[in-house]
C-alpha cells in the first residue's frame, strides 16, 4: 500500500499542515469578520438547515463538537444575538439552535472573505488532481466517522 517511510511523513505533513492552515484561517476570520472559525461553521451549518434551525444534538454531530462544547458556543452566539435556542418543533423536550437575522447578516459578510482565504491559502495552490485526491480521501473518511458517531 504505502512505504513505511512515506506514511509517517504524509501523516505529519497532513497533521502539521492542517493545523497551520486552520490557525491562519482563524486569524484571518477574526480580523475580517470578528468571529472565529467555530462560530462561522455553526452559522454556516444552521444557514443550510431547513428554516435555519437544527436540534442541538444533530448540530453537534454535524460540526463535530462535543455537546457541552456546542452548548458553550451557542450561549456565546446568543449573547451576540446571532443564534437563539428554542424548543424543538417536533419534540418539545429537545432544543433547537435557530439562526437569527443578525446571524444571517454576519454570515453573509463572512462567507466571501472566508472563501477568498481558503482559495488563497489552500485551494489555489492545488491542481485539479490534488483536489480530486482530497475528495477521494476525505469524503469517505468524513462519512465513515459521522456514521460511527451515529452508532454511539
Amino acid at each position: 500500500m504505502t512505504s513505511d517511510r512515506v506514511a509517517p511523513r504524509a501523516w505529519r505533513a497532513y497533521f502539521e499542515g492542517s493545523r497551520l492552515l486552520e490557525n491562519e484561517l482563524e486569524r484571518r476570520m477574526k480580523a475580517t469578520s470578528g468571529i472565529d472559525l467555530g462560530d462561522f461553521n455553526v452559522l454556516l451549518v444552521l444557514s443550510e438547515a431547513g428554516g435555519g434551525r437544527m436540534r442541538m444534538g444533530d448540530l453537534a454531530r454535524a460540526i463535530a463538537f462535543a455537546p457541552g462544547r456546542l452548548t458553550y458556543r451557542i450561549a456565546a452566539l446568543e449573547r451576540e444575538e446571532l443564534v437563539v435556542r428554542q424548543p424543538s418543533i417536533g419534540d418539545r423536550r429537545g432544543t433547537d439552535a435557530v439562526l437569527t437575522d443578525a446571524g444571517r447578516r454576519r454570515l453573509r459578510k463572512a462567507r466571501p472573505q472566508h472563501a477568498r482565504h481558503v482559495e488563497e491559502l489552500f485551494l489555489g495552490c492545488l491542481d485539479a488532481d490534488a483536489v480530486e485526491v482530497l475528495d477521494r480521501v476525505f469524503g469517505p473518511l468524513r462519512s465513515r466517522l459521522l456514521a460511527r458517531d451515529h452508532e454511539d
